[in-house]
């Protein structure tokens, strides 16, 4: 979808009261001293926001998170969202990602994904763990595995 400058203000603008809410939660959540339990490798819905600029990745997805557990238990997680649009070639009737930093996750390995799912290592962040929605399930070790090659060659290491 090509980028519109009028409907992604708009957008922005919805956004901001969503963003309140998730202030108030996030509130809530520190008076409760409530504690919100993250894995390495899990798979969550995340809220993403409205309205961000260009290519940035929005809306409610399913995301990865990569950070490590031990940093899982302060306020923020590393995570990659996953897009089900993608480049790939096929060989031998199999989808390979055209770049090297990205790697697909089948949705007939991984049930709880609706599509063929990919992980853009590019398009790595950091976010609040108050954004974080349900957990979907856990990519596999080797998986994950890879898919920290695919940070690695990202970001030219």
């Amino acid at each position: 979808m090509k980028w519109n400058k009028d409907k992604n203000i708009r957008d922005a603008g919805h956004w901001l009261a969503s963003k309140i809410e998730l202030i108030e939660l996030k509130d809530e959540i520190l008076k409760n001293n409530q504690k919100i339990n993250i894995k390495r490798g899990g798979i969550f819905n995340v809220e993403l926001g409205r309205g961000n600029i260009g290519a940035e990745k929005n809306k409610l997805r399913p995301c990865l998170i990569i950070s490590r557990n031990i940093l899982n238990n302060g306020q923020t997680v590393v995570i990659i969202p996953l897009s089900t649009k993608f480049d790939y070639k096929l060989i031998s009737s199999k989808k390979v990602p055209r770049y090297k930093n990205h790697f697909i996750l089948f949705a007939d390995e991984y049930s709880f994904l609706r599509d063929d799912s990919c992980l853009k290592c590019e398009d790595i962040r950091v976010i609040d763990k108050v954004r974080i929605k349900d957990h979907l399930g856990n990519i596999k070790k080797f998986h994950l595995d890879m898919v920290k090659k695919r940070i690695l060659f990202t970001l030219g290491f």
